[in-house]
């Protein structure tokens, strides 16, 4: 195995010692730097040893990476016959665990340096190479530079997991599941917000509860502050395309807006063939269905398969606390019924997909893929309004783009950066779809949820979630009161 013009020599004692000097070809090869690799024995090819290393430097080698085990003697016959700088690789061995090795290649006499790492070192090995061949290269110091800044990243990350996950074990006990005001207003409860009238405004308080299948399943720590400040940011975005409800937001978890009436219907916008609730197209098509909220879907389609063009599938709104689960409609039966005036729901059809297409393209350059998503609107003083959340993990469903095609080709799920992988886990692990007393989540899957919601939140606005300590009841009380 050689590459052009060789720079580095990456020798062994003998081909069963590949697989652990590998890793020193590969960190060659990731800072592009050439290299050639054979087999050299010290006590079985001796005249082959003295003749590589006599003529290395002739064909432009300039490091010489050896390595053996047990008696180990290749990189000091290296060492002893060339002036080239000489990095040991001692083999790990069966015998002596690879301390014979060590000392064998390590030891060596006066004015005969080996500059030995540890057993099995093969990748410092070949970087110690790289950095040798630096000190005459300016790009390689760069490569170098650019490769430790990405090892400090990996350990800050692994940190901020640590301390992530510290932080919401530590929150759980104190997660806000309701909050009572006294003087705020009239209180009503939805499912995760408690939701305050005080004149010609609503103060929406958006806890921790986790809710699917139009159930709440438990509360996951950080989670309502995500929820409000991901909509904040949407609801800044997408101004231009309807006004919203949003009037200002005092608090991580809390939002004041107009107090807008509620339309009867939902407007779901879906891109994709998916969904695991009864409301979604692929439940519905996987039981032979074709006609599915009026539209008429072809023969042939698989399970999160992207449609030709994003499709409108709008649900009954029923009130919170009525019982009722949210309803298939199609277009017809909401102007038939006239649950909407036909010309409000028309706007309602345009602005939905308007927004998807919007939300759709912001996504698309964080990483993500915009699913499906539902939108709720609202009339204040005859005009229609865009209220209660937008593109948030409880409200849309997001996929990782860079790995979709190829998983979806392989009939993998595919990776999700939403409420999805908790939907998933109850409907196919607990075998729970809505219907009945749902399973109590497990610490883990809270700590995995609260941690999937700061991270979208993060990919999406571009903004550091800052984590707070719990309870929070006291600050929300404080903030409120300033406005």
């Amino acid at each position: 195995m050689k590459t052009s013009r060789a720079l580095v020599a990456v020798i062994m004692g003998s081909d069963s010692d590949f697989p652990v000097m590998k890793a020193a070809c590969e960190a060659l090869k990731f800072f592009g730097v050439s290299y050639e690799v054979t087999v050299v024995s010290a006590h079985r090819t001796p005249d082959r040893a003295f003749a590589f290393a006599k003529g290395a430097q002739d064909r432009g080698i300039k490091v010489i990476i050896a390595a053996a085990g047990g008696a180990a003697h290749l990189a000091g016959v290296m060492a002893g016959l060339s002036t080239l700088p000489v990095i040991g690789v001692p083999i790990l061995t069966k015998t002596l665990g690879g301390a014979d090795s060590l000392y064998s290649t390590a030891q060596m006499p006066p004015g005969v340096p080996v500059a030995t790492v540890a057993i099995n070192g093969a990748q410092n090995a070949g970087i110690l190479a790289v950095q040798i061949l630096a000190t005459a290269d300016e790009s390689l110091q760069k490569k170098l530079k650019d490769f430790k800044k990405s090892l400090e990243k990996k350990v800050l990350t692994k940190a901020k997991n640590l301390e992530e996950t510290d932080k919401i074990v530590c929150a759980i006990p104190d997660v806000l599941k309701s909050i009572d005001i006294s003087g705020l207003g009239k209180r009503k409860q939805g499912k995760v917000r408690d939701i305050y009238f005080k004149n010609d405004k609503r103060i929406l308080i958006t806890t921790d509860r986790q809710s699917a299948f139009d159930v709440i399943l438990g509360h996951i720590p950080f989670k309502g502050a995500v929820l409000n400040l991901l909509s904040e940011f949407w609801f800044k975005q997408t101004k231009r395309i309807v006004p919203n409800h949003m009037i200002a937001v005092p608090d991580p978890n809390v939002m004041v807006t107009r107090n807008c009436k509620p339309t009867s219907v939902e407007m779901i916008v879906r891109g994709y063939m998916t969904g695991v609730t009864k409301t979604s197209i692929w439940y519905s098509y996987e039981k032979g269905e074709r006609m599915i909220y009026g539209i008429k879907f072809p023969e042939g389609m698989k399970k999160n398969q992207k449609l030709p063009r994003p499709v409108l599938t709008p649900t009954t709104h029923p009130e919170v606390g009525s019982g009722l689960h949210d309803e298939r409609l199609t277009r017809e039966q909401i102007i038939e019924k006239k649950l909407i005036d036909k010309k409000l729901y028309e706007q309602m059809e345009k602005v939905a997909l308007q927004l998807f297409i919007f939300g759709s393209k912001l996504c698309k350059k964080q990483g993500l893929i915009l699913v499906d998503t539902k939108y709720e609107f609202g009339i204040n003083n005859g005009k229609l309004m865009l209220i209660d959340e937008i593109h948030t993990p409880d409200s849309s469903r997001f996929w990782i783009a860079d790995t979709y095609e190829e998983r979806f080709n392989k009939g993998q799920e595919p990776e999700n950066f939403d409420k999805e992988f908790l939907r998933l886990r109850y409907a196919n692990e607990l075998g729970y779809r809505g219907d009945g007393t749902p399973p109590e989540m497990p610490e883990d899957l809270i700590i995995d949820l609260a941690k999937r919601y700061i991270a979208v939140y993060e990919k999406i606005s571009g903004q550091t979630f800052e984590m707070f300590d719990y309870p929070i009841e006291e600050r929300i009380k404080k903030n409120i009161m300033k406005v």
